[in-house]
């Protein structure tokens, strides 16, 4: 859960025109995961524009960080990543919300863009996104063999890929810069930053399809990105390209 009032957001600006707010974010009230929603400003149709990302609770820093640009499309990354869409969709009644197929049955909305194309890297064309202006700005991998149909975006002009519970680097210092993790909990989240063993099988758990799995993975792996913003823990900024390989060996051989 979110901390109530929310506090504690820190900004970061990873790439120009890519702004991620972080936050605390508990399950259970014990263990400390973080949050993190990506704002993506981009050129469409009508005008410059947001793509959102995991949206977390509305707050001030969102709307610093939206500069009065209307938002365009709300993405819900997987099938557990929708608390907050309600409360953005209803400040921002224009926009559209993506998500993988099943999302709606979830959060009881309507969805405006469900993805039930699997494991293909898909353009925004792909997905009828036909008002950005450049469809090559964005690249989208759906996966069917993952627990809760997770769905990475890759912004072309930034070179970051985005992306919810494919992988964490726990734990999640920035987003608890004020409110440190301590003790057991801190420990445990230490075994799955990229650098332990342990990330891998973490992740396997996730899996349901190894083969569909394997189709996307090496998707996004012909992606030129350059940093990956994940939800819970730190941003990797130096190595992403490797430290992806690293997690995904077993499905990239």
């Amino acid at each position: 859960m979110y901390p109530k009032p929310l506090t504690a957001v820190v900004r970061r600006d990873p790439a120009p025109n890519v702004i991620t707010l972080g936050c605390p974010f508990t399950v259970v009230g014990l263990v400390k995961l973080g949050a993190r929603e990506s704002i993506i400003k981009a050129q469409f149709s009508t005008g410059r524009g947001a793509f959102v990302i995991a949206p977390i609770p509305f707050c001030d820093d969102a709307e610093t960080a939206l500069d009065g640009l209307p938002v365009k499309y709300i993405l819900g990354p997987n099938l557990v990543h929708h608390i907050e869409i309600k409360s953005w969709k209803e400040r921002f009644p224009d926009a559209k919300i993506i998500g993988p197929k099943g999302l709606g049955q979830r959060n009881g909305m309507v969805v405006d863009i469900e993805i039930e194309d699997f494991d293909s890297v898909l353009s925004a064309k792909d997905l009828g996104m036909n008002d950005i202006a450049d469809e090559e700005d964005f690249k989208f991998v759906c996966f069917g063999g993952h627990r809760t149909y997770e769905v990475a975006t890759y912004h072309g002009k930034s070179k970051v890929l985005f992306v919810a519970d494919l992988m964490v680097n726990l734990p999640a210092s920035d987003q608890y810069s004020v409110d440190k993790s301590t003790g057991i909990l801190a420990t445990i989240s230490r075994t799955l930053n990229l650098e332990t063993k342990l990330q891998p099988v973490a992740g396997s758990l996730l899996i349901k399809d190894k083969e569909a799995m394997k189709k996307g993975i090496k998707g996004l792996s012909t992606l030129d990105f350059e940093k990956i913003v994940v939800c819970h823990g730190d941003i990797i900024e130096v190595d992403a390209k490797t430290k992806f390989s690293d997690q995904f060996k077993s499905l990239l051989e």
